[in-house]
């Protein structure tokens, strides 16, 4: 493991720890309903994405290592809103020393400071869900919404080095009680 590496990581985990002081997550009890949901929601893809998904990505990264140059065991920057953190606080509290855990605009600070743009030291991984500004009305005709609900995108994706990703968007639907998927992959992409 590089010194580099190291010293980026280290450099990352202190950056999450100013963070945290300045704006702290909230615990589970604090979430409203629909937080809740997302929280359930997120954490559940991120167990998926660490006891499946990851290994094979890990696997097909380290097999690659030493042609693109890469180390290979990447540190992991798991990226959310509110519900995934608290999610992953609870999942990752006897985890991994690997793994970071920050909001996606602590994380686009620290990098615009701390670049690995080629993925040498980290892979990014991410899971949130954002109310659309548009959704494609091809795409929702067979999911109409009733007076009060609203459509939300869970998107979810990893990248592990240049043009080395894979995501998507599940459609899903909020009506002031609970969160219903309405369909898994509306959209995804690979690289």
């Amino acid at each position: 493991m590089s010194k580099q590496k190291i010293e980026w990581f280290n450099g990352l985990k202190q950056f999450i720890g100013e963070c945290r002081k300045k704006h702290p997550i909230a615990s589970r009890d604090e979430l409203k309903v629909e937080d809740e949901m997302q929280c359930q929601v997120i954490g559940g893809n991120l167990i998926a994405w660490l006891e499946d998904y990851g290994p094979c990505l890990l696997k097909e990264r380290s097999f690659l290592a030493g042609i693109k140059g890469w180390e290979k065991d990447p540190f992991i920057v798991f990226t959310s809103t509110e519900p995934g953190l608290v999610a992953a606080n609870e999942i990752l509290k006897k985890g991994p020393d690997d793994i970071a855990v920050l909001y996606p605009k602590e994380f686009t600070e620290w990098l615009e400071k701390n670049p690995d743009t080629d993925y040498l030291w980290h892979i990014h991984m991410w899971s949130f869900f954002v109310v659309p500004d548009t959704v494609t009305e091809e795409k929702t005709k067979k999911y109409p919404l009733a007076q009060g609900e609203s459509y939300r995108l869970h998107k979810e994706g990893t990248i592990c080095g240049p043009l080395f990703g894979k995501g998507g968007e599940h459609l899903w639907k909020w009506n002031c009680r609970e969160l219903i998927l309405l369909r898994e992959c509306i959209n995804q992409w690979v690289s």
